[in-house]
């Protein structure tokens, strides 16, 4: 799953006396920025210091709490994780990356149904820019407990609000392909690779679907494209499998 904390880069404040609301503010987001970083790097141990300054700064800063429960799960410390991510809610319950990336944590450990309550929340913000993220998140999730239709139709829902969005039209290939919809896998890889770049992955499941329509040609040129620019890669090791 793809997280949705929109951090920025920081620098650290140091406290040598008491800080005005604004100044313990400013802090708070700097100490936030930091610590993202370090959680960018696996820095959990530094990571954790710094939120937790954060928090001691601004404890209603939204985003220092979104950084604390990945911390926290990160640290395999899961009522910690939720504990900030209800505290986040508690505080905007619209919030569209506190809903997305709460609904990813709950689908990680099971909680499929309360995952998709959440990730319909964040779809149905017109406010939250990343709508057809959560969308796609879910479609994910729900991909991943082995409920293919239901994905689709998220999948579905995520591309009538961005036609052209990669994730979700990769997922409708894939989904395709499962249901040896051969001629719809085929559409939906060609409006993918129109709009994706080309990676192994790409390049791997076009493989798959030119095996799956018998087009010999195609598949063809999708392995020796896969050999000949990504030889290392484990897409092009399954090649002789």
């Amino acid at each position: 799953m793809i997280l949705a904390a929109v951090l920025m880069a920081g620098c650290a404040v140091r406290q040598d006396a008491p800080l005005s609301d604004e100044d313990s503010a400013r802090a708070a987001r700097a100490n936030t920025d930091i610590a993202t970083h370090h959680l960018r790097n696996g820095a959990l141990g530094p990571a954790l210091e710094k939120i937790e300054r954060a928090l001691d700064q601004n404890p209603e800063l939204i985003d220092a709490h979104l950084v604390a429960a990945e911390v926290r799960a990160r640290l395999d410390e899961p009522a910690a994780a939720e504990s900030h991510f209800d505290k986040a809610l508690s505080l905007d319950g619209d919030n569209g990356p506190a809903l997305n990336n709460y609904a990813a944590f709950l689908c990680g450990r099971g909680h499929v149904r309360r995952a998709l309550d959440l990730w319909d929340m964040a779809a149905a913000n017109p406010l939250y820019s990343r709508r057809v993220m959560a969308l796609s998140n879910a479609a994910l999730c729900l991909s991943d407990a082995g409920r293919g239709v239901e994905a689709a139709s998220y999948w579905r829902r995520a591309l009538s609000l961005r036609p052209e969005y990669p994730p979700a039209l990769r997922g409708m290939t894939e989904w395709s392909l499962a249901q040896d919809r051969v001629d719809a896998a085929q559409h939906w890889f060609s409006r993918y690779t129109a709009v994706a770049e080309e990676t192994p992955s790409l390049l791997w499941l076009g493989v798959r679907v030119a095996r799956a329509a018998d087009d010999a040609d195609r598949h063809g040129r999708f392995a020796r494209r896969l050999r000949e620019r990504y030889p290392a890669s484990e897409q092009a090791a399954r090649l002789t499998e």
